[in-house]
């Protein structure tokens, strides 16, 4: 495999995927900021609601979407994120290198990382329960508000509040390091793929064990 070689990194049905997320959750966060603070007149905010409810119906409907049809992925990105290793620990550390690379312009030994680095591995965890709590209460509050005991209904509330929150938070990171990583960002909105080199800098242990294994294995 030569260095100018590109390898697929995220295929096409994740791309898709994440094209509907970003349709989906980008009107969903703002409406939900929007509903939070309460800026506007009572017929404003009714609107703003009702986009919020057409975003989120749009996100669940991507999301059990994907689930279903790409089950097996789905479970293969689980099983990445959900590991531990020490060199997680030793990754988060150093913050992967990233406040020596963007403040100081200067690169410092990082542990070897899989497909995904520990950093998008918490994203990843927090996307998956967060957007489970949000997709969950959302849908109970909207659908069910009169038929549930007030303090479910406020407890509902609170949880939805704080995933919403927690998930805002994380996006504006999760945008900021993608921009940053610019090859893997135009991969996940373009072409799905990535120079060999960038990968086996950034992910040595998914090119090792995946990408040449498979090679070895077709050659």
């Amino acid at each position: 495999m030569h260095s100018e070689n590109m390898i697929l990194k995220h295929p096409l049905s994740v791309r898709i995927f994440h094209y509907l997320l970003v349709i989906s959750f980008l009107p969903l966060a703002l409406t939900g900021l929007i509903l939070f603070f309460k800026p506007f007149s009572e017929g404003a905010m009714n609107l703003t609601m009702q986009i919020h409810i057409a975003a989120g119906i749009l996100l669940t409907l991507d999301a059990f979407s994907f689930f279903i049809i790409g089950y097996k992925r789905v479970v293969l990105f689980l099983s990445r994120v959900f590991s531990v290793s020490g060199n997680d620990f030793k990754w988060f550390a150093v913050l992967g290198g990233y406040p020596q690379k963007l403040l100081l312009h200067k690169k410092i030994p990082v542990p070897p990382m899989g497909k995904y680095n520990s950093g998008q591995k918490l994203f990843g965890v927090c996307v998956f329960i967060g957007g489970v709590i949000l997709i969950f209460t959302g849908m109970a509050l909207w659908a069910f508000p009169h038929n549930l005991p007030r303090g479910t209904v406020a407890l509902m509330g609170h949880l939805h509040t704080i995933a919403a929150w927690a998930l805002t938070l994380f996006l504006c990171v999760h945008v900021f390091l993608g921009v940053y990583m610019f090859d893997d960002f135009k991969a996940m909105f373009l072409h799905g793929k990535i120079p060999y080199e960038e990968a086996k800098e950034m992910a040595p242990l998914w090119v090792e064990k995946e990408i040449i294994a498979i090679s070895k294995n077709k050659s």
